[in-house]
């Protein structure tokens, strides 16, 4: 895996797990990478007068609570996020100050940011989108679809944690592909020793870097060996 990492884990509806899998992810992540990793966990809740950003532990850690869960599952920093729709983009810039105004350089570069709600995924951003839906799940709420169309991976039933970090790595892979691709080519080329070097970079075989650029119709010119 690359860090920093983002991750939004949203759902079809309220009970479809969302927190216990953030809660494996977190014990993976633990388990893989040990202190290594700096945690933070976002919980959002949905508002109609007030918003907020809670960090008082006795709150954070109240027995029962999902931000409680988070907390013991090994997240460093858990964050309990309250908010109107229409205040959420203000304030969720107003939590990224927040989490990253005080590391430092070092920390920031070994963060993993795990954002729980759709609304704030979809302001957010995050590197990689997960979805969960339900088997035979027809009937999403809104916010759900609106996730649905961006998920870069749906789960649906039971998963393996392993084959989901697996997938992680591959989609943070592939878009950072793209980013090289896009940064280093100019006017729809590319030369063969640059492709060769990103996937290099990236830890890849050529050929992946050979299918990126078909999918962008960036041209590789230029080739030496027929690696693309």
């Amino acid at each position: 895996m690359f860090f920093p990492l983002s991750i939004g884990v949203s759902g079809s509806k309220s009970g479809i797990g969302k927190t216990s899998f953030i809660e494996s992810f977190i014990k993976s992540i633990k388990k893989q990478f040990s202190a290594q990793i700096n945690i933070i966990a976002i919980k959002y809740t949905k508002t109609s007068l007030y918003s907020s950003i809670v960090t008082e532990p006795s709150i954070i850690e109240e027995e029962g609570k999902d931000t409680s869960r988070l907390k013991k599952a090994g997240a460093d920093n858990v964050y309990w996020l309250k908010a109107t729709e229409n205040d959420l983009p203000e304030i969720s810039e107003r939590l990224k100050e927040e989490f990253f105004g005080h590391m430092s350089q070092n920390n920031k570069k070994k963060a993993v940011v795990i954002i729980e709600g759709n609304s704030l995924v979809r302001i957010m951003q995050p590197d990689v989108i997960i979805f969960l839906k339900g088997q035979n799940d027809e009937h999403i709420k809104p916010s759900g679809k609106a996730i649905l169309e961006i998920a870069d991976i749906v789960i649906e039933g039971k998963y393996s944690m392993e084959e989901v970090m697996e997938e992680i790595e591959k989609i943070q892979q592939k878009k950072l592909i793209e980013k090289l691709l896009k940064e280093r080519s100019n006017s729809g080329k590319i030369t063969c020793a640059e492709a060769r070097k990103i996937a290099e970079e990236v830890g890849v075989p050529y050929i992946e870097v050979g299918r990126a650029a078909n999918e962008l119709k960036i041209k590789i010119r230029k080739c030496e060996l027929g690696c693309f």
